[in-house]
């Protein structure tokens, strides 16, 4: 009974352990298939995602409250779109799905850039923001590709926006690679918007490194002082 108590206080301590693993197996897992089955599997996946996203990690109170009234709308549209992918469905699940995405990683953010030490919670939350942003600019190519066709090419074939499972495996491909500035060129942004996007995403990356990793040096090489000051006061 205290096992399962301290299981289920756990997740709502901010240690970002649920988070990460299922961020993961999102990634892993992404809907490269669209068979009937494997859809359910993959979208019940982000739902506990979603939920994750909210109480798994350390949110102010106020972000917390927002991060909750747009998982609801976030899992209601997405689930909607697997089974009622009419235009509006789909526009307002990318669309919730984005925001959801973008104010939970930036409160994450600001909770590890911002905190006072070097832990592990740190560090899963710091992974957790990269899988998180890579998401999110997914949905955006998505939205993007579904609102003006023919913003994203793929050298390998062609995928109907309508297909909404294998074209967003895609763009969760093509997010990530382009986070990570390799770019292998076999997804490719041909219109202007899809090309601003797809630039801020790559200057995030960037970013991203440079920011987290001189904070936690930084953070870390003042711990390291203090505790080397310390131990030769002793």
């Amino acid at each position: 009974m205290e096992r399962s108590i301290k299981k289920i206080s756990g997740f709502f301590s901010g240690n970002y352990k649920v988070l990460l693993l299922l961020v993961f197996l999102l990634f892993l897992l992404r809907p490269l298939v669209g068979n009937d089955w494997y859809r359910p599997i993959w979208k019940m996946i982000f739902t506990f995602s979603l939920i994750a996203a909210v109480f798994n990690c350390n949110h102010r109170r106020s972000i917390k409250i927002i991060c909750l009234i747009l998982a609801i709308p976030t899992i209601v549209f997405g689930w909607l779109n697997i089974y009622y992918a009419k235009p509006t469905v789909v526009i307002a699940n990318a669309l919730v799905t984005f925001f959801f995405l973008a104010i939970s990683t930036y409160s994450i953010l600001c909770d590890v850039i911002l905190r006072a030490r070097v832990t592990l919670e740190t560090l899963r939350g710091v992974i957790c923001a990269y899988f998180m942003v890579a998401f999110a600019f997914a949905y955006a190519y998505y939205l993007i590709e579904y609102l003006f066709p023919g913003s994203f090419y793929l050298a390998r074939q062609h995928i109907s926006s309508s297909l909404y499972v294998e074209y967003l495996a895609q763009m969760i491909y093509f997010s990530f690679i382009t986070l990570l500035t390799i770019g292998y060129g076999d997804v490719v942004a041909v219109k202007e918007l899809g090309q601003t996007i797809v630039i801020l995403e790559g200057i995030l990356g960037q970013f991203y490194i440079a920011i987290i990793v001189a904070r936690i040096v930084a953070v870390y090489s003042i711990s390291s002082f203090k505790w080397m000051s310390r131990k030769g006061k002793k």
